[in-house]
């Protein structure tokens, strides 16, 4: 997402008179398809109503608000200002004719986003989606990983829920509930000699390659594992960071790396190759559970409470799989009919 100038969008009072609300959520769909024909077949209404809704936002907002490229539609400045603002708009307005005490999720056909933390995209990801279209066929899914920006976006409304671990240093708006009491564990490819060690010690992990896996367009600071070997007189070797977990796969498979790596992941190790290894007898290992994040504005809605209970189910779920030894998952298979 591109950082947007927040300078207000003046608009004088007969142009509220004059505006018409069903319009917006025109506009937010084109933002999210940059795609006339895609956004038609969303909103189940001709694309002929997409172009006749376009030309009156144009005229009451004195902007283009999108131009024509090779990619699609894309926004201007000031249509990018108001696209920011919209989810939050569009969501206040809804509030105000229904019931928030019920929700119906077989019948929502809104959007559903989620920020994750990269390190728990797998196997939690692929669940969530199957989960969430079997109870909402209807909604359209975003699952993104958690960037710089998820917390801003969660308080405009522009994510519903974030998964990360806890504590995280974000704004008091932002209500954070520990789901899930995990521990963290070191991964390395099943050929590995590590993998023979009974007990890692901290010299085998300092004298290994190090993988850390990081969060999308966060400035890189010192990890927890860095700081830990540092603090016990050991420098870290690390030769890899990135948001990209195919990629940390890869070479772990193809190494002796090491990678920390929070023990919901355990499910899927075997058919990635992998293995997980105990650092429970290692000095004051520090271990942080996983939480949901989401705007206190919010949180007591019917919605945000069917969708909270549906990640804290998914997340206990995992729990019961990586505490089973003989477990192994298989990624939900959906077939084509399931998107129709």
């Amino acid at each position: 997402m591109k950082r947007i100038n927040r300078e207000k969008v003046a608009m004088k009072d007969e142009d509220m008179f004059r505006l018409d609300f069903n319009t917006l959520k025109i506009l937010k769909i084109l933002g999210e398809e940059n795609n006339t024909h895609r956004a038609a077949d969303r909103l189940k209404i001709g694309q002929s109503a997409i172009s006749k809704a376009l030309k009156r936002l144009r005229e009451q907002f004195d902007d283009p608000l999108f131009t024509r490229t090779l990619h699609g539609l894309e926004p201007t400045p000031k249509c990018e200002l108001i696209l920011y603002k919209l989810p939050q708009i569009l969501g206040e307005i809804g509030e105000l004719f229904q019931d928030s005490n019920t929700f119906e999720p077989e019948h929502y056909e809104g959007s559903i986003k989620i920020h994750i933390n990269a390190s728990l995209c797998h196997p939690l990801t692929s669940i969530l989606i199957e989960r969430l279209h079997l109870y909402a066929p209807k909604a359209m899914l975003q699952l993104e990983d958690w960037s710089y920006d998820t917390e801003q976006q969660l308080k405009v409304g522009q994510v519903d829920l974030g998964i990360n671990y806890h504590p995280l240093d974000v704004s008091p708006e932002i209500f954070q509930q520990p789901i899930c009491y995990q521990k963290f564990k070191l991964c390395c490819a099943k050929d590995s000699p590590l993998a023979q060690i009974d007990k890692i010690s901290l010299e085998d992990i300092a004298n290994s390659p190090l993988i850390l896996a990081i969060m999308p367009d966060y400035e890189v600071k010192e990890s927890e594992a860095e700081t830990y070997l540092k603090r016990r007189g050991y420098q870290p070797n690390v030769v890899l960071r990135t948001d990209r977990l195919d990629i940390c796969s890869k070479v772990l498979k193809s190494t002796h790396a090491l990678m920390p790596v929070s023990e919901v992941v355990a499910p899927i190790m075997d058919e990635e190759g992998l293995i997980l290894l105990d650092i429970d007898h290692l000095d004051v290992v520090p271990h942080y559970p996983i939480a949901y994040f989401i705007h206190d504005r919010v949180k007591d809605s019917a919605y945000s409470k069917w969708l909270i209970e549906i990640t804290t189910q998914i997340l206990s779920e995992l729990t019961a799989m990586y505490q089973n030894p003989k477990f192994q998952y298989a990624y939900p298979r959906l077939s084509k009919d399931s998107f129709k």
